[in-house]
């Protein structure tokens, strides 16, 4: 009966009132019109809300998602918008236009009560004239009346884990001249040579009497460049003008340059109105297997970016289109996926100006693949029903976007299955915009002729470039003859919960997988690029409390979140390299470095040949693809002083040498090297120790000898300011003195972590079937404690479980442990970690380390650098929904994955004291400015953690083996086996 009645209220919906669908007419804001002083209107800010037709109204913020607003909005439901507006009286006798920048996903428009128009598709741009309906001089009112459909092709609410209906973008008001061109486009292209060009200008025109058009194309250093015969007639129907530009500075994402063309449209020679557009001289093309922008071919470094505001949703906003601009940069990232619908045309707007290249796609979305069970199964590949909202999206997509140089291709939709509405709209593609490639995943799915994409989209490939999905198959990031791009490729770890909780630093780890990837790739003359899934978290923090309706969009929750990680923030988790915030989490640097355009070829953290005073050369690989490194500058530092140096003419996708003049280089001297580029920004850096790098271990303040006293239930080892109580029941050292404070409270323990069914996969939402130890299983079956050579030898046999463990200790007056492990009958599997384990006192609150990090620089601040200390906790707790004051790495709760409360203990420790730090050299633990205890290890070759557990206990872990086998998405990992499990750790005091 709901069903039915569901269907009924559609029903109604369709076919009540004299609604026509939005035109498809694009208009040019106009920078001036005629008699106006103010032609354009932003409609942002507060509107009214109702949330159902009996509801009263109330405020809401626009742009922005009603349920982030606290309004549990239900599927095919319909809510209400409306707000005043003045229209100026000046504008009487031009065009009134309103625009929306994206509805989600249906709406129907009203001015003053008349319906005008309505509109499928929530992330394209519809505009309307709504001249004939306002009344000039007065206000007037507007009422859009919006469902958040649940067949919706986009699937945009399904894979946000909630319903994201509502007015997501600019909603302006603006006047143009009566007469106005209509879907003005340009385009640009070069002669054979790729030096001189043609700038194709086409609009559809209008009946004016003596009507023109004016042309003024300005160059990016403000000259004007003269045009044969700029200003033409404006003909009915269809215009068209072409202009040939001499030697144009060309546009390219490592050199955004960006002319002006100013239109002004007129009427018997009085101008009318006028506006500006952008033009990047640039000119793209499929030539076999390689994507050439201006005649050389380019490296997609990229990323996958969703819109998201933190408190807002899936709105869009001037602030963040920009930032996340400027931080691709910073990242080193040249390419953007505007996954999985368009972005604002903003944001490209920013990408032109600071040079970043966009796939743009389509609003269609998993098309008979992954949607969740709650949503429709969304087969409508062949449905004609659905066929006018897959070419409406990709006619507004082509129309907002064609002109802008940043775009180089279209894509038509995600990881779909084929079928003739995407044959269709890749017909409507082409037809409007002849000069892009298109691309669109999953291609193999496709098994007829002629192919609808030119670029092979793949997603998920394995850290050596093999894939096959569908039937398509790539080798070695090459595969079927044409451009191979993984537009998805280098998942972060956002689904292995518990990791993330306990070990944050599976996502310092990845930045492996991202550097095996693109140093793979990038020789590879087929292989295109890649981007990153993705660029920013996907996590809403939806209001605790709801103002209307109910959270029933948690019980679909697709990631399948344990019940303990359930909280009120939904979303696919914090798959980012930056956090919702924009704070820069540990995959940020991994990105910056691993796809550095230049690249030094010498590895590691040596540099074994030099000669004092005599010429330094280092080996480069310039990995740009329009940039010599002549236009890059690099400042370098030794013995405290900083030079800079001009760089040697090294073209693109070339190898050379850069020397540095003579310094008096010395054995051990330190060198650092920073690439930057012509603005300043930093592109890499390295840090270099000259023949040898000589780490200092921390020494024992302890000195003397060892003692031994029995007592009735425990042996004392007592040096000259420690004391080592070992348990005769247990075996275990506990509550050990160091400088008279209790610092070991109980250990050593056995840490072992086996995953037992799986090693990885493409998805891993829940852990593996695990084989860990509980230490309250613990049972001793043999203790020796003894004295010899003025050395405390103790041997302790025990089990835990079925395992049979034993450990060797070796104390020494100066106040060092070494520890010898190993043990019987432990199952083989995928290793996590094998190692000690140590109860500590909450005496200690922070931590120190050196260690041989992936990357031989870090900055200063970071989660895992080469040097670093790091207090344990942050006081300072961020409630949920507000902005987190401190980096990224500071962080202590997460309202995500460790739900409302935000952790499990009380005094959580951040993320940066409770990262494992690989590869250590030393690892000190200490209280207030005092180190107590070190972990070290001469060769790097242990690696030690910290957290603490629920009941407030803190424990230190030391490993000799690790891994991450959970890390999935093709990602790498070591493949280590469990077995034989055997190992030694060593500790100072």
């Amino acid at each position: 009966m709901k069903k039915l009645k569901k269907l009924v209220l559609l029903a109604l919906w369709g076919v009540m009132g004299s609604w026509a669908m939005a035109q498809q007419t694009a208009y040019q804001l106009p920078a001036k019109v005629t008699g106006l002083k103010a032609p354009v209107q932003s409609l942002n800010g507060q509107w009214n809300f109702k949330f159902d037709r009996s509801s009263a109204w109330e405020n809401i913020q626009v742009p922005g998602e009603a349920v982030m607003q606290g309004y549990g909005i239900q599927h095919d439901n319909s809510f209400f918008y409306s707000r005043k507006f003045l229209v100026p009286s000046p504008y009487k006798g031009k065009k009134t236009i309103i625009r929306f920048d994206g509805v989600y996903s249906f709406a129907k428009l009203s001015i003053n009560g008349k319906a005008v128009t309505s509109h499928h598709g929530g992330f394209t741009r519809w505009e309307v004239d709504i001249t004939p309906y306002v009344i000039f001089g007065k206000q007037n009112e507007i009422e859009l009346e919006v469902q958040d459909q649940l067949d919706d092709i986009s699937y945009a609410s399904g894979y946000a884990h909630h319903p994201i209906g509502g007015i997501l973008r600019d909603v302006t008001l603006f006047a143009t001249a009566t007469h106005s061109v209509t879907d003005f486009n340009l385009e640009t292209a070069f002669d054979a040579s790729y030096k001189d060009a043609q700038l194709k200008l086409d609009f559809g025109g209008f009946v004016a009497k003596e009507a023109t058009i004016k042309y003024t194309l300005t160059d990016p250093n403000g000259k004007s460049i003269v045009l044969d015969n700029p200003e033409k007639p404006i003909l009915a129907g269809a215009n068209s003008h072409v202009f040939r530009v001499a030697a144009p500075i060309k546009w390219d994402a490592e050199h955004p340059n960006l002319y002006r063309l100013d239109v002004e449209v007129k009427e018997q020679g009085r101008s009318t109105y006028a506006f500006h557009k952008s033009v990047g001289f640039r000119e793209v093309k499929v030539v076999k297997d390689q994507l050439m922008v201006n005649g050389k071919p380019v490296k997609l470094r990229g990323a996958n970016r969703h819109d998201m505001h933190p408190i807002l949703g899936r709105s869009a906003s001037a602030y963040y289109d920009s930032l996340d601009v400027q931080l691709f940069k910073e990242a080193n990232i040249n390419f953007i996926r505007t996954s999985h619908y368009p972005p604002t045309e903003r944001f490209v707007e920013y990408c032109n100006k600071y040079g970043i290249y966009v796939e743009v796609e389509t609003a269609i979305c998993f098309v008979d693949t992954y949607r969740q069970k709650n949503y429709a199964p969304g087969a409508s590949q062949n449905d004609p029903k659905k066929t006018d909202q897959y070419l409406s999206q990709s006619r507004e997509m082509v129309n907002t976007f064609k002109s802008h140089p940043a775009v180089l291709f279209w894509s038509i939709g995600n990881e779909s299955i084929y079928g003739d509405n995407f044959k269709q709209s890749h017909d409507l593609v082409k037809r409007m915009d002849p000069t892009r490639p298109i691309i669109w995943s999953y291609p193999g799915s496709q098994t007829t002729e002629p192919k609808i994409y030119e670029i092979l989209s793949m997603h998920y490939q394995d850290v050596y470039g093999n894939l096959t999905q569908y039937g398509k198959t790539t080798r070695n990031f090459e595969g079927h003859g044409i451009p191979a791009l993984f537009d998805e490729w280098a998942h972060p770890a956002c689904y292995t919960y518990k990791t993330l909780q306990d070990d944050p630093n599976i996502r310092e780890f990845w930045g492996i997988s991202m550097d095996m990837m693109w140093s793979g790739l990038f020789p590879k003359q087929g292989g295109l690029g890649g981007a990153i899934w993705g660029y920013v978290d996907e996590v809403f923090m939806i209001p605790q409390q709801l103002k209307k309706g109910t959270a029933f969009w948690k019980e679909f929750a697709h990631t399948a979140k344990p019940e303990d990680f359930q909280g009120q923030a939904v979303g696919y988790g914090e798959w980012g390299i930056v956090d919702v915030w924009r704070r820069k989490k540990p995959e940020f640097w991994s990105t910056k470095k691993a796809q550095s355009p230049v690249l030094v070829t010498l590895k590691g953290k040596i540099m074994p040949d030099f000669a004092c005073f005599q010429p330094l050369t280092i080996p480069v690989y310039n990995r740009f693809d329009h940039t010599s490194l002549q236009e890059i500058k690099l400042q370098y530092t030794y013995d405290g002083k900083t030079y800079t140096l001009g760089l040697p003419d090294i073209a693109p996708h070339q190898k050379g040498y850069i020397q540095l003049p003579g310094l008096a280089w010395q054995q051990g001297g330190q060198l650092a090297l920073r690439f930057v580029d012509s603005r300043g920004m930093l592109l890499d850096s390295y840090r270099y120790f000259l023949g040898e790098h000589k780490v200092r271990i921390p020494e024992s303040t302890q000195n003397g000898g060892i003692q031994l006293v029995e007592e009735p239930n425990r042996y004392l080892i007592r040096g000259r300011n420690f004391t080592f109580p070992i348990s005769k029941t247990t075996g275990l050292i506990e509550n050990a003195l160091i400088d008279g404070k209790v610092v070991i409270q109980k250990g050593p323990f056995l840490n072992m972590d086996i995953n037992l069914n799986h090693l990885t996969g493409a998805e891993v939402r829940k852990s593996a079937s695990k084989y860990l130890l509980e230490d309250k299983n613990w049972q001793l079956n043999k203790l020796d404690v003894r004295i010899k050579d003025n050395l405390a030898l103790v041997s302790i046999v025990g089990k835990n479980g079925s395992l049979s463990i034993q450990f060797d200790l070796t104390i020494d007056g100066k106040g060092e442990m070494k520890t010898l492990y190993h043990t019987q009958g432990e199952p083989n599997g995928y290793l996590r970690e094998i190692g000690l384990k140590y109860y500590l006192s909450n005496e200690l609150d922070r931590i120190t380390w050196s260690r041989n990090g992936y990357w031989n620089d870090y900055p200063q601040e970071s989660f895992a650098g080469n040097e670093g200390t790091a207090s344990l906790s942050y006081v300072d707790k961020t409630p949920y929904g507000q902005e987190p004051k401190q980096s990224w790495y500071m962080d202590t709760h997460n309202y995500y994955y460790w739900a409302d409360k935000g952790a499990r203990s009380k005094h959580p420790l951040t993320q940066q004291a409770k990262g494992m730090k690989e590869n250590i050299y030393y690892y000190s633990l200490g209280s207030g400015t005092k180190n107590l205890m070190h972990v070290v290890s001469q060769q790097a070759d242990n690696a030690c953690r910290m957290d603490r557990l629920e009941n407030e206990q803190l424990v230190l872990y030391v490993n000799n083996k690790w891994d991450y086998p959970e890390i999935a998405w093709g990602n790498y990992c070591k493949t280590l086996e469990a077995s034989p499990c055997q190992g030694s750790i060593t500790l100072k005091f």
